[in-house]
């Protein structure tokens, strides 16, 4: 089956990518630019990730609609996990991507979009809650010719939980990104950093 895989060169999208090729699907790999401050480092690390699959990958500019945010250069970043909205959010992105991906998925025939979104980013992140994945899933299958499906695999878990999906299935974790400031090593100190080691990776 023609997947599309929204991929960021994190954890996450990477061990959804991971899976999603061992269950047998024929993958292309989603990189956006939404003028995040990280996105050299972030872009780099998915076309690692797309290479060592042998997946082609995709990169997608989207429209500069995404002020309000820390990612995109407004305020400084919380130097915490997100329990609650902050600074890191980024206004719409999550909706765009998946739109993004559900057009080329059905422009190109892939039944399946597989976004990465889990339940330890409920909390900061509205785009990423059951509320909003659900009836967005309804949505893109209504409105796809092809009647696409958005996947979720792990709506219900948790970012350790991931990461032990990750391990047995031999994803490079050194490969993935998740830092949301771009220098040459991750910088320990913003929420994506901290929630990633409290997990494990």
């Amino acid at each position: 089956m023609k997947t599309v895989v929204l991929l960021s060169g994190g954890l996450d999208s990477t061990t959804a990518l991971a899976q999603a090729i061992r269950q047998g699907h024929d993958c292309t790999a989603l990189t956006f630019l939404y003028g995040q401050n990280h996105a050299a480092r972030e872009v780099e690390a998915a076309g690692q990730i797309a290479a060592r699959y042998g997946v082609e990958q995709r990169i997608v500019e989207l429209p500069d609609l995404f002020g309000g945010s820390a990612l995109t250069g407004t305020g400084e970043l919380p130097e915490r996990a997100a329990d609650a909205p902050d600074a890191s959010v980024v206004p719409g992105r999550n909706l765009m991507m998946v739109a993004a991906g559900a057009a080329y998925a059905d422009g190109i025939g892939a039944g399946t979009v597989v976004f990465a979104a889990n339940k330890d980013d409920e909390a900061g992140y509205a785009d990423c809650r059951k509320d909003f994945v659900l009836p967005l899933r309804d949505a893109v299958q209504a409105g796809t010719a092809h009647r696409v499906w958005l996947h979720t695999p792990f709506l219900h878990s948790t970012k350790a939980e991931i990461v032990q999906t990750a391990m047995l299935l031999g994803v490079p974790i050194a490969l993935t990104w998740s830092c949301y400031r771009g220098g040459d090593e991750p910088c320990g100190r913003c929420g994506a950093c901290l929630v990633r080691a409290a997990a494990g990776a």
